[in-house]
């Protein structure tokens, strides 16, 4: 190591020499001789003893955690999954470590105390928002309980200053040590300090402590945020995270009575979800949620959040962070020109939310207007006296309004609040309807809804170009150019070719009259699809978007036999971009969503084959709060059309275009 001149350290001699001794006191090691006459050496060596007896003098309050009894054993014999460490913060055997351990309820711990004892624990409470947990050991006194650090009190002054992580993985008496700085505060969206110590699994629950050896986090495994991975997956790039023990003896009475903490939901929908985008307007609430609670309307403009200015979403996420279920949110909105004060009660959970339906399909006029082209039989739209040729001008008050936004208000409406709609009938009066929507149904649609506008001719077949993938794909369009968006079916079949000629004659119907493109793209192994050609789904829709006027609300993803698989993959993972996902003859295994649904990121499922079989796939996703249409197929080969009935397909895939 190549050390630093002496005279970089002249000036930060006196300064680190006087703090040392400020907290270790004149017995230490440090010397008393001249804070001028240090060397370069010798000043590396009083930070070293610093360092030390910092770390001896918060080593006790560190312990080891074994637990037992996970998924592995070895003949009868619990395995441990890996020793790891906590922080004693009660004398009588309160313990803090992380959830990293524990994510599912051990059948044993043990605790190795600093003076050797191994005593059972167990588990009293999680904190799910700061990924903690709290362990008590019974029938003990007397434990050394970690301090809080003063520093805490100057958060302003915490940044740059010495950090030391401490670990009881390795051995129970004697603490890893792991030195750097307070690099940031507020991260994780202000639950956490971060610091530029080594931090791993070997001292997750671990102290991070000062230079008086005072405790200013237990080390954890949070995620900063969605823009980037979870916390354990950082932790060889520099960035470790703690959570101040301010903030866990905050919380400590409610933790030791047995009472899990969660994460606090607003439950807002925004305009844009790009948590840098501002300002924050409001689309909407998540129907059931605290936001939808405080009678949020679209267009407020949220600008203070629990006393935080909110110029971006990013603010808000900010502000929301530290706070847990089941505390306020004090919010002031800025509505039509006016300042409004609110107070928003956190929940635990948002309700699982579930598509909403009116029952019209919309075209877009010459003059940019929404004309109603279709309305459903039996729909609330009907039943409100909607008819075919109304224009939809207006809604809640947003005149004029866009389909996208009449969407976005149709998908965060509340069961039971009416949407007014200002109406402009054929003839040019003008009418106000009030329109309750309802949960979209399962079954499929009464109707087809429109046809295609003018003469598309007799279907084409086209070839895509995927670039370098091997891949053959191709795409049955519309042989004439119609400036009405179509849809997109874009289909993964069986391993090996689906041709293209099967493929025209049975959707030339529906892409002549329906409006529709399907694309099918071949696997490039005639032996399995790979991970890597999930990709080609959103890779060919751009493809096709470049040449087609494309209906965002008509986007599917599909596959015949396994193909369906490769299907819910690539649509699960661009579910902004996806509205359906139709299967035929697929086994779908355990297959189990990703995310929950919400609103303009819901997807429609179609799944056609035997009905029993589907039954338990069917129902994991209705509990994320998908909308499953089932469809008895007609067996068969699994890598042909004919095993699913094509009229029964076009109501579904009409459907998706319903507001």
């Amino acid at each position: 190591m190549q050390l630093p001149s002496a005279c970089c350290y002249r000036s930060a001699v006196a300064v680190f020499v006087g703090w040392a001794l400020a907290a270790f006191g004149s017995g230490a090691v440090l010397h008393a001789q001249s804070t001028a006459s240090v060397s370069a050496v010798e000043l590396l060596e009083l930070e070293q003893q610093a360092f030390r007896a910092a770390a001896a003098a918060a080593q006790d309050v560190a312990v080891q955690i074994e637990s037992f009894g996970g998924l592995e054993r070895v003949g009868d014999e619990l395995v441990s999954d890996g020793p790891t460490t906590g922080t004693i913060v009660g004398a009588d055997g309160w313990i803090v470590s992380t959830l990293y351990s524990f994510r599912q309820q051990p059948a044993s711990i043990l605790v190795t105390l600093p003076d050797g004892r191994r005593l059972p624990a167990r588990i009293v409470s999680r904190d799910h928002s700061r990924e903690l947990a709290l362990l008590k050991i019974d029938g003990v006194a007397g434990l050394p309980v970690a301090r809080p650090s003063r520093l805490l009190e100057r958060p302003d002054d915490l940044v740059g200053r010495w950090a030391v992580a401490l670990g009881k993985a390795y051995d129970p008496r004697v603490a890893s040590q792991s030195v750097g700085i307070v690099s940031a505060t507020g991260r994780a969206y202000g639950r956490a300090l971060q610091t530029d110590a080594k931090v791993s699994p070997i001292n997750y629950g671990g102290p991070l402590i000062d230079l008086w050896g005072d405790v200013l986090g237990v080390l954890a495994p949070i995620s900063p945020g969605p823009m980037v991975e979870g916390g354990d997956q950082l932790y060889d790039s520099g960035i470790g995270f703690a959570i101040p023990w301010t903030d866990i003896l905050a919380r400590l009475e409610t933790l030791q009575s047995g009472t899990d903490i969660y994460p606090g939901k607003l439950g807002v929908v925004t305009t844009d979800p790009n948590e840098m985008a501002g300002p924050v307007v409001v689309e909407g609430a998540m129907p059931g949620a605290a936001a939808g609670r405080l009678g949020l309307e679209p267009g407020d403009v949220i600008v203070v959040a629990g006393g935080m200015p909110v110029r971006r979403l990013a603010d808000l996420q900010q502000a929301l962070g530290p706070r847990d279920a089941g505390q306020e949110l004090p919010l002031t909105i800025w509505r039509r020109g006016q300042r409004i004060d609110l107070q928003a009660t956190l929940t635990k959970e948002i309700p699982i939310y579930r598509r909403r339906l009116v029952g019209f399909w919309l075209r877009e006029t010459d003059d940019g207007q929404l004309e109603i082209s279709a309305v459903e039989s039996g729909s609330p739209a009907e039943g409100a006296g909607l008819k075919t040729g109304d224009r939809i001008v207006g809604c809640n008050g947003v005149r004029p309004i866009s389909a996208e936004r009449l969407r976005r208000m149709i998908a965060v409406a509340e069961l039971d609040q009416a949407l007014r709609l200002a109406v402009l009938g054929p003839d040019g009066s003008q009418r106000d309807v009030s329109v309750r929507p309802i949960e979209r149904p399962e079954a499929l649609p009464a109707s087809s809804g429109p046809v295609l506008d003018g003469d598309a001719g007799e279907p084409r077949v086209v070839d895509i170009n995927l670039g370098d993938f091997p891949n053959k794909a191709y795409a049955v369009v519309p042989v004439k150019r119609v400036d009405q968006p179509l849809g997109v079916l874009i289909v993964f079949p069986e391993p090996g070719e689906l041709e293209a000629a099967k493929t025209l004659d049975y959707w030339s119907a529906c892409v002549r009259s329906n409006g529709w493109i399907v694309a099918v793209i071949n696997s490039g192994n005639r032996s399995g699809w790979s991970l890597e050609e999930v990709e080609l789904g959103m890779r060919t829709l751009g493809r096709l978007q470049k040449l087609y006027p494309i209906d965002p609300q008509r986007v599917v993803l599909g596959g015949l036999g396994i193909g369906g698989r490769v299907a819910l993959l690539a649509a699960m993972s661009a579910p902004e971009r996806v509205t359906g996902v139709l299967t035929i003859q697929t086994n779908l295994g355990e297959f189990a969503p990703r995310q929950m649904n919400m609103p303009m990121k819901s997807l429609d499922f179609l799944l056609v084959g035997d009905a029993a079989q589907m039954q338990a796939s069917a129902e994991t996703l209705r509990k994320g709060g998908y909308l499953v249409t089932i469809v008895e197929g007609s067996g068969g080969d699994t890598n042909s059309w004919q095993a699913a009935p094509i009229d029964q397909l076009q109501l579904w895939l009409a459907g998706l275009a319903r507001y």
